[in-house]
């Protein structure tokens, strides 16, 4: 052929060929450590997201537990007002059972007597609360009796328990009496009383303890009775339930847990997590002890106002008064009495203030709690953007814009699948 006469065919043939090692650029090495770059990051982005949540989770749960204690004694005590002066209103046509025939009733009486008809001895609750806290400390301190739930670990630490809680509230229930009047008693046909006059009468009524009645109200003796039987109720109601809510939300923390890890096998709730569950079962707790001890407490109550005199606002109508005047022996014949005059309903009158009151809480704390995650997690991701932008950055010299983008999409899902949120 023309033109390649002079190609020399043998050398061709025999000419050595050039090996890959021979070349100085090396894309297979090169790839292999992208990817391993790549997957050192994004488990660096997955540890960051993981003690971000954390931080987050740690955050929220100690906000909660003074939120749950803000709820239980302050928010509910409105409800406590009304529950309590339907609880004494022995001739009342309506029983307030459930909570929509209540709200009228009211709305009339705040129109009339302006919110602080519903704060009445707001701080005298808050006083006679402190006091019996200090003579359980006491107490406790002086006969060697558990004041805590937390520290009963047999059956005789709960018996002592029960022993200092009986002892106190027979000493504290002439306070508890004189506390029910101002909180109670009607703003516009009462005298406003002093601070002091809780002790006072306390005090007096303390003093009289064997004395025989006089006139219609009942020696301090009788009254302690329900009292007792009410206060060991509600204590051993509270620690069954509390103990059975916070065993119940553990579980359900460790399902979710599994379900987003399902490598991981043990669980134990950090001090934080344990800080929410007691607030979220005392709550529950406290909740179901007023349920089911309903009735003593109607009882109880109606006892400490006999033979005080005390008038109390109609919440049949909510713009007038009827004053209080029952003629009760004793415990057992105030609930015969209410029984057969009132049926049985009437031991119930006052609950939809109570289911209000519930409704109410849980509502706000859900609201809360997801208002402070949403809160905390943002300034966290704020504090975190950070770190993500400087892996970001690094990504972006070994890869193309599109596959950053990408591997960050890809990140993300799985970023937000280890959020453990409550």
């Amino acid at each position: 052929m023309a033109g390649l006469e002079s190609f020399d065919m043998d050398y061709q043939r025999h000419r050595p060929s050039r090996s890959i090692s021979e070349h100085p650029f090396e894309p297979q090495h090169d790839v292999l450590s992208t990817d391993i770059i790549r997957q050192q990051q994004r488990n660096t982005l997955l540890e960051i997201s993981k003690k971000r949540d954390k931080s987050v989770n740690d955050s929220v749960n100690k906000c909660l537990k003074p939120t749950c204690l803000i709820l239980q004694h302050v928010v509910s005590y409105p409800f406590i007002v009304l529950r309590r002066q339907c609880q004494l209103h022995y001739a009342s046509v309506r029983y307030h059972i459930v909570p929509f025939s209540l709200i009228p009733v009211v709305f009339r009486l705040v129109k009339s007597q302006g919110i602080s008809v519903l704060w009445k001895g707001f701080g005298t609750v808050l006083l006679i609360k402190g006091v019996t806290m200090a003579v359980e400390a006491i107490l406790s301190e002086i006969f060697d009796l558990p004041k805590d739930a937390d520290s009963i670990n047999n059956s005789k630490s709960f018996g002592k328990h029960i022993i200092l809680k009986c002892v106190s509230l027979s000493i504290i229930t002439p306070f508890y009496s004189a506390c029910l009047v101002e909180t109670v008693q009607s703003n516009i046909a009462s005298e406003k009383t002093a601070v002091y006059d809780v002790f006072k009468e306390g005090f007096i009524r303390l003093l009289q303890w064997n004395c025989p009645q006089k006139g219609r109200m009942l020696p301090v003796w009788i009254i302690v009775v329900p009292t007792v039987i009410y206060g060991v109720f509600k204590c051993i109601t509270n620690i069954l339930v509390s103990k059975s809510v916070k065993h119940m939300l553990t579980m359900y923390e460790i399902h979710k847990i599994r379900k987003v890890c399902p490598k991981s096998i043990e669980y134990s709730p950090s001090y934080s997590d344990n800080e929410r569950l007691e607030a979220v079962s005392d709550l529950t707790a406290s909740a179901v002890g007023d349920a089911v001890l309903f009735p003593l407490e109607i009882i109880m109550h109606r006892l400490y106002l006999q033979g005080t005199r005390t008038i109390i606002d109609n919440l049949d109508t909510g713009i007038s008064v009827m004053p209080i005047l029952t003629g009760y022996v004793g415990p057992l014949d105030c609930l015969v009495t209410t029984v057969e005059k009132e049926g049985r309903l009437g031991l119930f009158k006052g609950f939809g203030a109570l289911i209000l009151q519930t409704a109410l809480i849980g509502m706000l704390y859900k609201f809360v709690k997801i208002t402070l995650v949403k809160v905390v997690d943002s300034y966290s991701t704020e504090l975190q953007s950070s770190s993500v932008n400087t892996q970001n950055n690094l990504n972006n010299q070994m890869s193309t814009p599109e596959q950053s983008r990408m591997e960050l999409a890809d990140i993300r899902p799985i970023m937000r699948s280890t959020s453990f949120m409550m």
